[in-house]
């Protein structure tokens, strides 16, 4: 093999160094020169690489930051809507209560959530956290969902109830057909006219000023509006399932038989015809053919059923 001597000279000294170097080098120096190159492009192309891959996993990690955070956010108001919803589970069965209808239990209510999960699903979910995480919250999000869709039905099942109470309830006696004092009681009582004792008094009696505005105590049909020589001007009232109600004495009824009244519709006004030492309204609830005490059906402070 064939050496080149090749010598170093040190500045500003006598040493120097001597090296035989072989002369094949010297003949491949234009090829080294390309590896060279190369690799220099190379380490350049790695260094951008590295800088655009870590650019862009900071701003992954930063997305990743924000999806989560917007996660949290989300659960937070999924355990909001769970305790509020358990909250309104609990009025809403003490409201069926109340109308003694049955409550739906928290089985029912879990009816239609959940199911099967896919392989597939389920191997996502262990490898990416975040997807275990958002399953996780579409599962709640859907128990409330399913919840809150078996509570509007049974509310709507609920207003129909009401409803057709609230039907029921417009044909219930429930105020009072005048103002005044209660001149004498439902039972046996000493006739005020004749002085018979024991005499059952079918209604009760209001006393008031004459022309005293008698008013319907919930809607019905005029079945009686006419003069009698016991209660004279007097009226009864057709509320169907078997209630009536009658108002005698008036001194003037101002309806006529077959006329439709609703509450608080001005029959008439109090008066002393018929039989009467004074100016006041006899007032009957008759419930299937039988007379009952009318302050059973008078509420409180004038309240209406509806």
């Amino acid at each position: 093999m064939n050496f080149v001597k090749t010598t170093i000279h040190f500045q500003n000294s006598s040493k120097s160094w001597t090296l035989h170097v072989p002369a094949f080098l010297f003949t491949t120096w234009p090829v080294m020169r390309i590896f060279v190159v190369i690799g220099a492009i190379l380490f350049l192309a790695q260094m951008a690489f590295t800088t655009v891959y870590e650019g862009v996993l900071n701003l992954q990690l930063s997305e990743r930051q924000k999806l989560e955070k917007e996660i949290a956010g989300i659960q937070g108001t999924l355990d909001y809507l769970h305790y509020t919803s358990a909250d309104f589970f609990k009025d809403e069965n003490l409201l069926f209560s109340r109308f003694g209808l049955p409550s739906q239990d928290e089985d029912t209510r879990k009816f239609g959530t959940g199911g099967d999960i896919s392989p597939e699903d389920m191997l996502q979910r262990k490898i990416a956290p975040v997807f275990q995480h958002v399953a996780g919250l579409n599962e709640s999000s859907v128990q409330i969902q399913g919840k809150l869709a078996s509570s509007e039905e049974s509310f709507l099942n609920l207003n129909k109830y009401m409803e057709q109470k609230l039907a029921q309830w417009r044909y219930v006696p429930s105020v009072s057909p005048t103002t005044g004092r209660y001149a004498s009681s439902f039972g046996p009582r000493v006739h005020p006219v004749t002085g018979e004792v024991g005499k059952m008094h079918q209604g009760i009696d209001i006393a008031n000023d004459r022309w005293t505005p008698i008013f319907a105590p919930c809607d019905g049909v005029v079945e009686i509006a006419q003069s009698s020589s016991t209660f004279g001007n007097f009226v009864t009232l057709d509320h169907g399932n078997g209630v009536k109600t009658r108002y005698g004495h008036m001194q003037r009824s101002i309806v006529r038989p077959g006329q439709f009244v609703s509450r608080y519709q001005v029959l008439g006004y109090m008066g002393n015809t018929g039989r009467s030492v004074g100016p006041h309204l006899h007032y009957e609830v008759w419930v299937n053919n039988s007379p009952v005490n009318p302050l059973a059906y008078i509420l409180p402070n004038d309240h209406s059923v509806d």
